[in-house]
């Protein structure tokens, strides 16, 4: 990352594309799982033998489809231009929005119809139930009730083939409907460029023929002719043109739902809150009222904010902010303040110290010089302290009008270069 602009519209550009992918493989999965979760149950719950239409074997496959095959398929699609078109996310917004739930109850609604109606009407509907004449017997009753059993069993067989068959073909086609999230029609946008997605795609309609055709005892499943093979493809076909049809749908006509599913909670947000700072007219008012009740007033409202002593508010994340960097600048020397703040600084120093000088050299009396180590002088110094303090407090004025003779400085600096001042 450098200072240069395309390298921002670069990180922007990607940094939606992995969300859309994100997106895209969630809308893919979701529809999934609601079809193959409320299929096997149901079929399940049904059967006499309790006997799902598809077996464990066959969901595994579907599972690879759905987990592996597809994130690659999916979240491989390169970003384009487009994605700078659109109006940036808050970060509070939901991570599958109406448009996409409506896609997900929709395909999943198309597929549970499809499969229900093979399982529970298929045998009646393809003419599985009539057994041809060229495999009855007239003459004997008994062997062609067990020709007719062994018939529907055989055909029953192939039709929960073509249950599979047929899942799994809406499964591969919705996942080319699912390359959009929005309401926008051409669902083939930018899939010459995506290679991996073609691949993709081929690999799992060439693994399906395999499954279908030679899979056998291992995955349940009956060898079908050309026209059950048509049957399931322009079957997983409805999922394109009934998507067209659910995006043709507005997003505004189901009023509330969309503002419920699409409503961002608002961010909470570590910036001061100026709605306890008083107007210019209030300002007295406002200073007027006792800061314990200024703060239980505050704090009362449900925000974890303080007030200042200018009766603004601040969220306690920013006083936290500043009672570090106060920290810091006193570890740091002041290095993070201003020239003049230093300068300010220095002569406040060297005026504090003026009157404490001029008040000592009033206020001692004549002694010869003395040894460092003299103890009488380190009294002498020590109880001079509180009239030193006291003087500190006095104009500069007031010390130097004082009926004592200005020399006498010069003697009591002889003096106290003489003696030992206690460190404060």
């Amino acid at each position: 990352m450098d200072d240069n602009f395309s390298s921002i519209v670069k990180a922007i550009l990607w940094g939606r594309a992995v969300n859309d992918a994100v997106k895209k493989f969630l809308q893919f999965q979701l529809t999934v799982n609601v079809t193959a979760v409320v299929l096997t149950f149901v079929t399940a719950v049904v059967s006499d033998t309790q006997k799902p239409v598809m077996s464990a074997v066959q969901l595994l496959w579907v599972n690879l489809i759905m987990d592996t095959l597809a994130a690659l398929a999916l979240a491989t699609d390169p970003p384009t231009l487009d994605l700078l078109d659109r109006q940036p996310e808050p970060r509070t917004a939901p991570l599958i929005s109406f448009t996409m739930w409506k896609m997900i109850l929709g395909q999943a609604i198309l597929q549970l119809v499809i499969t229900f109606t093979l399982v529970y009407k298929g045998m009646d509907i393809l003419g599985y139930n009539t057994v041809p004449n060229s495999l009855l017997n007239s003459a004997d009753a008994e062997q062609n009730r067990k020709v007719a059993s062994a018939y529907n069993n055989f055909r029953r067989q192939e039709l929960d083939s073509m249950v599979f068959n047929t899942f799994v073909f809406l499964q591969i086609f919705n996942e080319v409907n699912c390359r959009r999230l929005d309401n926008r029609l051409n669902i083939f946008a930018g899939i010459s460029r995506n290679n991996y997605f073609i691949i993709i795609f081929i690999i799992m309609l060439v693994f399906q023929a395999l499954i279908v055709e030679f899979g056998g005892n291992a995955f349940d499943t009956e060898s079908l002719s050309g026209g059950q093979w048509g049957i399931c493809i322009v079957l997983g076909l409805l999922s394109l043109p009934f998507g067209v049809i659910i995006r043709l749908i507005p997003d505004e006509i189901f009023g509330s739902a969309k503002k419920w599913v699409d409503h961002a909670p608002p961010v909470h947000s570590a910036l001061p809150s100026f709605e306890g700072h008083p107007a210019s007219n209030e300002v007295g008012r406002f200073n007027s009222i006792a800061s314990s009740n200024r703060v239980n007033s505050l704090t009362n409202s449900g925000h974890n904010v303080y007030p200042s002593r200018d009766g603004l508010v601040w969220n306690s994340a920013m006083n936290k902010v500043r009672s570090d960097l106060s920290v810091f600048r006193s570890i740091r020397g002041g290095r993070l303040s201003t020239d003049s703040d230093r300068s300010e600084r220095h002569v406040l120093h060297a005026g504090a110290m003026v009157p404490t000088l001029v008040a000592t050299s009033v206020g001692a009396p004549h002694r010869s010089r003395s040894t460092p180590g003299n103890s009488s002088s380190q009294v002498d110094v020590d109880t001079s302290r509180p009239s030193s303090r006291r003087s500190t407090q006095q104009p500069v004025a007031q010390a130097s009008s004082s009926d004592a003779p200005v020399n006498n400085l010069a003697t009591s600096q002889g003096n106290l270069s003489g003696s030992t001042l206690p460190l404060a």
